[in-house]
């Protein structure tokens, strides 16, 4: 039995675009025994929350979303007037979450 501080080592898989750490929840801490576990781990259960492994680097859902919308561009829904003294709220990409005043022309 280890007891006090040991030193052990493990795989963590951080998102190749941004380096957020792959987690399912906000409080769980997953940790592989090798590189192959991880690899077979996101390729079956990654897709589920986003996650993608090609074969050479591995995407968290936020720059897979992103990575789309600068291929194909953004998606914003059909603008519409709201009792805000006649001006039109700003839209929100429903891939990517960016909110249009904030994209760089």
């Amino acid at each position: 039995m280890n007891s006090g501080f040991v030193t052990q080592a493990h795989v963590v898989v951080l998102c190749d675009g941004c380096g957020d750490r792959y987690s399912e929840t906000a409080y769980d801490q997953l940790c592989f025994a090798s590189a192959n576990e991880a690899i077979a781990y996101i390729a079956r259960r990654g897709a589920g929350v986003g996650w993608v492994y090609d074969g050479d680097k591995v995407l968290c859902d936020g720059c897979v979303a992103s990575a789309r919308c600068a291929e194909h561009g953004h998606r914003f829904p059909e603008p519409r007037r709201r009792l805000l003294a006649g001006k039109n709220r700003s839209g929100v990409c429903s891939v990517c979450g960016i909110n249009d005043s904030e994209i760089e022309e």
